[in-house]
């Protein structure tokens, strides 16, 4: 599986740092993606991150995948670009896999990709998730093909669950253990 993780000035770069990490790790093809016309990409607190491509440049058919991370300037960004949120609509309708944490769940809460599905979010970004059936004790919820997440303090568990997703449970579980993760 290849996944396409978009970044948009002002993106919340642990979250994407951290969940790319993870994925790469478990042999998870992953790709940044910028929207901006620029491969470096500033992030909400000034860190510089080269994308590996523009999303002008990639085919939404090469990707089984989508993440979006949060950062609220990030958020907002990717709020507005239309191609992102047709390929979004369209990954939805395919069942593909999209995950968001932070205040990224917002962004699909608005195309209606949420409705009725269990999901979570950082603290206070709701908005647009009205139909959605919100937990806000969850790090991370998988429901179905949909992957969300609380905040950059949950990555770890986020990105986890979108490679469960993917390799399953005693992939993960070795991974798990890779990573010197404890309770």
């Amino acid at each position: 599986m290849k996944f396409a993780l978009f970044l948009a000035t002002g993106f919340e770069e642990g979250e994407a740092i951290i969940t790319t990490d993870v994925l790469r790790r478990g042999g998870i093809k992953l790709k940044l993606i910028s929207i901006t016309k620029a491969l470096e990409v500033v992030s909400s607190h000034d860190v510089t991150i080269k994308a590996d491509k523009l999303i002008e440049d990639i085919k939404y058919e090469d990707y089984d995948g989508f993440i979006l991370p949060g950062g609220r300037i990030g958020v907002d960004n990717l709020a507005k670009n239309e191609m992102l949120k047709d390929w979004l609509l369209k990954a939805n309708n395919d069942q593909k896999i999209i995950a968001a944490v932070c205040a990224a769940p917002q962004i699909l809460g608005h195309l209606g990709i949420l409705d009725n599905k269990e999901v979570t979010s950082y603290p206070g970004c709701i908005e647009g998730m009205e139909k959605a059936i919100y937990n806000d004790e969850m790090a991370a919820i998988t429901d179905g093909h949909i992957i969300t997440g609380a905040s950059v303090g949950s990555t770890m568990n986020f990105a986890l669950a979108i490679a469960d997703r993917v390799l399953g449970a005693k992939k993960v579980m070795k991974l798990q253990n890779e990573l010197v993760i404890r309770d």
